[in-house]
């Protein structure tokens, strides 16, 4: 029981930020806006973000490298 546990809080933590990115791209969709570079955005952002966080060491240097981007 222990492993299904785990197993869900691991499904829960890797699926936040998606869940989080296809709200955003489903209220720009209802507004009329057609994005279809979303996937794109999002990869240069998780790039730019590691790098920065790696480079310093500091990952609210990556954090905000990847909000920039």
């Amino acid at each position: 029981m222990n492993e299904i546990a785990a197993l869900v809080a691991a499904t829960l933590a890797a699926g936040t930020p998606l869940l989080l990115a296809a709200i955003g791209i489903v209220i720009s969709e209802r507004s009329g806006v057609v994005n279809l570079g979303i996937e794109g955005i999002m990869l240069v952002a998780a790039v730019a973000g590691f790098g920065a966080a790696h480079a310093t060491g500091l990952p609210v240097i990556g954090f905000g490298a990847g909000a920039l981007a």
